[in-house]
């Protein structure tokens, strides 16, 4: 037993109860452990939910990273796209996703500041990914000329308002409206010269 076999148990309690619904005996027994064995690696509950956070922090920053070799021959469309749709398919097929859009939809009261630097570092680093593909849209004339703060930020309405609808639809049901909110924000943003 290690403790990166006790981040990946809190992880996965954490993700599918929640943070109040999760007990040390629950992460014990999910590790294959007794629970006083778990006080060898860490203090608390809290202690372990802090490790699961960091954790997740690092796992999303590396995934982010991973998909930075989006093809710059496709078009600025298929590249936004892109982005979009893999991280929508990301965040609802990971335990990782699940454990993030748990605690920031419903965080914990006592882990709130460090909550919201691991979104906003996450975002911010999704960010990176998002404002070359928009700028280079507004110079080719693909998107509108609006501020990029703008669309970006429409962007991430746009996912965030999916991660809560995914809690209430069946799959057949989700993906049509991730295609539909897809085709409506393009629908939006790009250039009007499009149009003509």
């Amino acid at each position: 037993m290690t403790r990166e076999s006790i981040i990946a148990a809190g992880l996965k309690c954490f993700a599918l109860y929640g943070y109040q619904h999760t007990s040390l005996a629950n992460i014990a027994d999910e590790v294959g452990i007794k629970k006083p064995s778990l006080y060898n690696h860490f203090d608390s509950k809290e202690a372990i939910f802090l490790g699961v956070l960091e954790d997740v922090s690092k796992r999303e920053m590396e995934y982010l990273d991973s998909i930075t070799t989006l093809s710059a021959n496709n078009s600025i469309q298929d590249r936004l796209h892109q982005l979009y749709d893999l991280y929508i398919k990301h965040m609802s097929n990971s335990m990782e996703g699940l454990f993030f859009k748990r605690v920031t939809f419903f965080p914990p009261e006592e882990f709130t500041e460090e909550i919201k630097q691991v979104f906003l570092k996450v975002e911010n680093e999704m960010t990176k990914l998002i404002r070359p593909v928009i700028e280079q849209g507004k110079k080719d004339r693909v998107v509108r000329p609006l501020p990029t703060e703008t669309l970006t930020s429409s962007f991430y309405t746009l996912l965030d308002g999916l991660f809560l609808e995914e809690n209430f639809y069946d799959k057949d049901v989700f993906e049509k409206r991730q295609s539909a909110s897809w085709e409506i924000f393009w629908l939006g943003i790009k250039h009007p010269e499009l149009e003509e």
